[in-house]
């Protein structure tokens, strides 16, 4: 999933907020749960994890807030503890300290590590991830002599199972639902030959962009470029060729973005950056080794491959149209100047 699909997928900005509120507030449940349960013979599995988690929990809330980058192994991390640790407590009160009227009440906060799975992975991970925890229940429940459990006891763990199961599947089958919906409105936004962003889309981020430049005085720069004499290409080997070369530059362009920026195709052989973050001499200056590092692109048999680039850093009256407007001027202006050159818009 590109990492700019937030624009497209709401849910997906408000995950790392989401995991922000639920670990500390995972670690202050935790304490409480622990000073609470030391009053009446804390089990040993309280012991080992509710302080564990009760600090953990904090301080993966607070690498998560000074890391964004960090949600990668953050969040399958808080959701690992989690696990182990009601899995670790259905086992001991399965075996130990069994419940003569069905399971322990730490059984009821499965299902919440269902739905945090599917909040924060795909739904591939967040399945697998999932399954753990009822495979791992029947284990645990089989382990010893199921003979010995009461009819109470099985009964709970029938309801156990079969619920857990249910909400799986349910769960699954919402999430897929709606990544199914995604994808197809992805493809709107999705040019079909190069893979790029289309100009649909770009106007999109531009608007997020310029509202972010209008709050916080963010830069934000575009880079339009329009590939020249391209006509000349597809005339003389043919719209196959001409493709192709649309791929290579396409190619090149994503290269070396980085998470934030935005390669699009805005439509024939005219094509923009959008570079959150980039002041004017910066996004100049990244025109520049892009107009270098066409001339190392090789598509035969076109001998060369050349482009005019129009450079512009929003101002705060800038609109999306605007903004496309002035960076259009500027590449025509290199065009009248003699083409494969960058001008200043």
């Amino acid at each position: 999933m590109r990492p700019t699909l937030e624009l497209l997928d709401p849910i997906l900005p408000l995950r790392r907020k989401v995991a922000l509120l639920l670990l500390p507030l995972g670690g202050v449940m935790a304490w409480v749960a622990y000073l609470t349960s030391k009053q009446v013979n804390l089990d040993p599995v309280d012991q080992v994890f509710l302080p564990f988690l009760g600090l953990g929990y904090p301080l993966m809330a607070l690498i998560l807030w000074r890391r964004p980058e960090e949600a990668r192994w953050i969040l399958p991390l808080a959701h690992l503890s989690t696990a182990s640790y009601l899995i670790a407590t259905l086992g001991y009160q399965l075996h130990r300290q069994p419940n003569p009227m069905g399971l322990s009440p730490s059984s009821y906060w499965f299902p919440l590590l269902y739905f945090s799975a599917f909040l924060f992975f795909e739904s591939k991970r967040a399945i697998r991830l999932s399954l753990i925890c009822p495979l791992a229940a029947l284990a645990l429940a089989f382990f010893g002599n199921p003979q010995a459990y009461s009819p109470a006891q099985l009964n709970a763990l029938a309801q156990f199972l079969g619920s857990n199961l249910a909400y799986l599947a349910l769960l699954y089958l919402l999430v897929r639902i709606k990544e199914g919906y995604l994808e197809a409105h992805l493809d709107a936004y999705t040019d079909f030959l190069t893979g790029l962003w289309n100009r649909r889309y770009l106007e999109i981020a531009l608007e997020q962009e310029l509202c972010r430049l209008s709050r916080y005085g963010r830069p934000v720069s575009l880079i339009v470029l329009d590939l020249d004499d391209f006509k000349r290409i597809n005339d003389t080997y043919g719209h196959d060729t001409g493709d192709r070369a649309l791929k290579g530059v396409a190619r090149l362009l994503e290269e070396p973005l980085r998470l934030s920026d935005r390669a699009v195709r805005l439509g024939g052989e005219e094509f923009a950056l959008l570079l959150p973050e980039t002041p004017l001499n910066q996004a100049r200056a990244a025109a520049e080794r892009i107009q270098k590092a066409l001339r190392g692109l090789q598509v035969p048999p076109v001998e060369s491959i050349s482009a005019s680039f129009g450079v512009v850093q929003a101002l705060s009256t800038d609109s999306p149209l605007s903004l496309l407007k002035r960076a259009d001027a500027a590449m025509y202006t290199a065009k009248r100047r003699g083409k494969n050159r960058v001008e200043i818009g």
